[in-house]
């Protein structure tokens, strides 16, 4: 962003709405959110938040910006400079001092780049799509509550997989029009038949012939890890190369079923009755989002044109966490908590 557009943004800021540090902040952050535009001359910066707010930042000689290390503690994080920073990646502040304005004074600066969140992103969803699988159900045995389901496997070629249920298997239905994620209803088991395309989310066994299902989407919805090609927020679309199979989707999905997992909330707060290892979502906009970002789709795909209508994208830049001594904070990006409703 240029000097003079930082310039002419942050006076807007000052003269508008103001917001009060504890507003902004997340966990041990008063402000947490991505760069949104940097002026490293004229100390200033600009910061929006995960709920949309955005926020300026000055900074001087005597500000620290040092540089996250993802899933680790180092006793001194590598210290960087103001030019280094890019827009998009992601920042953890500490102001000088608590004002109410929505333009503050940093003190200390955590910064993770964007670069490093994407990689350490793929490399947790290609984990986490190994504990789900979309296909058509080919052999039903109700008397031990089990079935075949035929999947395509990365490469195009197809295998089979035993999918065992119990009583704790969720049955997961939602409507036939514009569903939104929090639409999914209870469906007995008795729904499920041979030739029904659905997913299965579980325990694979060891030799991944089977798995032991906690979640299953009815009728053809199905849960996709994939990195995001191009997004176009006035069409609604985004275009991306599905993580498995490499081929290309295009995604339909609504500004309002764009989430991030909450990042930086404390643990009773993330839990839910239903999904005791996952992480609250909070809504982001099609700005939170860019070219190389991996995400988990939900959404119905039609075969013939290769479209998704997409009900939910789900993104993730990590959690962090105040360490012991108060003053500190660890920023995680480990396996995903995403336990789908």
């Amino acid at each position: 962003m240029k000097k003079t557009h930082l310039t002419a943004a942050l006076l807007i800021l000052q003269l508008g709405r103001t917001v009060s540090a504890q507003e902004m902040s997340f966990g041990s952050c008063q402000i947490f959110g991505q760069v949104f535009g940097i002026d490293p001359l004229g100390g200033d910066m600009l910061i929006k938040s995960p709920s949309g707010d955005i926020g300026g930042l000055r900074f001087d000689q005597t500000t620290i910006f040092e540089r996250a290390s993802l899933n680790a503690s180092p006793a001194a994080p590598a210290r960087i400079t103001p030019p280094e920073l890019n827009n998009g990646d992601l920042i953890c502040a500490r102001a000088s001092e608590e004002q109410e304005s929505v333009v503050m004074a940093a003190s200390q600066v955590l910064v993770a780049s964007r670069a490093e969140i994407e990689g350490q992103q793929k490399a947790n969803l290609i984990q986490w799509s190994k504990s789900g699988a979309s296909g058509e159900v080919v052999k039903l045995n109700e008397k031990e509550g089990s079935f075949i389901l035929e999947r395509t496997l990365p490469g195009g070629a197809t295998g089979n997989l035993l999918v065992e249920t119990s009583r704790l298997t969720r049955f997961r239905r939602y409507p036939a029009g514009l569903a939104h994620l929090t639409d999914a209803t209870v469906a007995p088991t008795a729904h499920i038949r041979v030739g029904d395309r659905l997913y299965v989310r579980g325990d694979p066994s060891a030799d991944g012939a089977a798995m032991k299902a906690k979640v299953i989407l009815l009728d053809g919805f199905q849960a996709m890890t994939a990195t995001i090609d191009s997004l176009d927020a006035l069409a609604e679309t985004v275009t991306v190369h599905e993580l498995s199979t490499g081929k290309l989707i295009e995604v339909r999905i609504r500004p309002s079923d764009l989430f991030l997992l909450n990042p930086g909330l404390d643990p009773a707060q993330n839990e839910t009755s239903e999904s005791p290892h996952g992480r609250k979502l909070q809504t982001l906009d099609f700005g939170d989002l860019q070219k190389g970002d991996s995400v988990v789709l939900v959404g119905k795909l039609d075969d013939s044109s290769g479209r998704m209508k997409g009900m939910a994208l789900i993104a993730d830049f990590g959690e962090v966490t105040p360490k012991q001594s108060g003053r500190q904070v660890s920023w995680e990006l480990g396996s995903m908590k995403l336990d789908l409703p």
